[in-house]
């Protein structure tokens, strides 16, 4: 097996692949380990089990959106866990865990935005827009004057709404992966240097 592969970290989608291997390199840090997109949430929970037993498996990373429920959503990854081993964290804390697995593994958790709030990628993402950017409210204000009845999206996905209506305003818009390579964002946020942290323990 690739070395890299004895180190992976799973995620839902290819948009949260690209925002992690891109806040790595920003960071300056040697990519130890390789990153998976399971094509969703259910994938990813259905994997858990297969990935923790790969054999020779030294580092095992889950990171998935907390979305409507930041509780429900690390009882079904802890319930997954549970399945391979009994003692695993009753909490979540703010900066992630990380776990000693079978066979003398480490196993990490992190739930988008900061393991401490409902949210997603985009969530994340946004805090790492600078605070002094005049035009993030102006993109607030455009997806906050749609009309309701026109808007196709969720309530729950406004923050996915603002974050790519203020991309779009770049002077050559791009997906959010490459934007943390491009400077468009913050890579040193408290929240992105938690997750850098997160990844050097498990990684590490």
């Amino acid at each position: 097996m690739d070395k890299s592969r004895l180190n992976l970290l799973i995620v839902e989608g290819t948009d949260e692949k690209h925002v992690v291997e891109k806040l790595v390199k920003r960071h300056k840090l040697i990519q130890s380990f390789d990153i998976e997109p399971k094509g969703g949430y259910t994938n990813l929970r259905d994997s858990i089990y297969n990935e923790v037993n790969v054999s020779g498996r030294q580092a095992l990373g889950i990171v998935a959106d907390a979305n409507g429920s930041l509780e429900n959503r690390w009882q079904s990854i802890r319930g997954k866990l549970q399945e391979v081993q009994s003692n695993i964290p009753t909490s979540l804390s703010r900066g992630g865990c990380v776990f000693t697995g079978p066979r003398n593994s480490r196993i990490g958790v992190w739930l988008m935005p900061d393991n401490s709030h409902a949210g997603e990628l985009e969530d994340f993402v946004a805090e790492m827009i600078p605070t002094s950017d005049s035009i993030w409210p102006l993109s607030k204000s455009f997806i906050d004057g749609i009309p309701d009845s026109e808007r196709p999206f969720q309530p729950k996905k406004i923050t996915r709404a603002y974050v790519h209506a203020w991309l779009a305003t770049r002077k050559e818009p791009r997906p959010m992966g490459t934007g943390i390579t491009a400077g468009d964002f913050r890579h040193d946020t408290e929240v992105a240097l938690q997750f850098v942290s997160w990844l050097k323990e498990l990684f590490s």
